[in-house]
């Protein structure tokens, strides 16, 4: 089934090469010509960076947190099947547990990032409002 799934999906992108290839000349963006003056365009811009560094921010929170999660759970699962219960089951609450025990920590790691985000996204919207009433 993964096999026919892959052997789809390339030949999906095989098809798709032509048909691009046979599109128009590239956007003035990719062509490297200036920046865009526009407000909304540069809103678009900051807020799109605002988020990219978020995730990058919270990408190895995040991961910390799943491997702790995952580490209670492997341990679950490995006392399941050693006193012969339902290691599924088992594994199921240990995650609901563990996903519930570190969020106060999360949480509290994760606020700072969250509010710059907001900051950011709020500042880009305030910054084109005014651009745009001097229009």
């Amino acid at each position: 089934m993964k096999n026919l799934i892959v052997a789809s999906a390339l030949s999906l992108a095989l098809m798709g090469g032509p048909v691009h290839a046979q599109t128009s000349a590239p956007a003035p963006a990719a062509a490297g010509a200036k920046a865009s003056s526009d407000p909304i365009v540069v809103m678009r811009n900051e807020q799109r960076a605002a988020r990219n560094a978020f995730n990058e921010a919270a990408r190895p929170i995040r991961a910390e947190r799943a491997a702790t999660v995952q580490a209670a759970v492997d341990k679950a699962v490995a006392e399941a099947k050693a006193s012969g219960k339902d290691p599924v089951v088992a594994g199921r609450v240990a995650r609901r547990q563990a996903t519930e025990a570190t969020r106060p920590d999360f949480d509290a790691k994760m606020k700072p990032i969250i509010e710059a985000r907001n900051e950011a996204m709020a500042a880009a919207k305030a910054r084109r409002d005014a651009a745009m009433a001097q229009r």
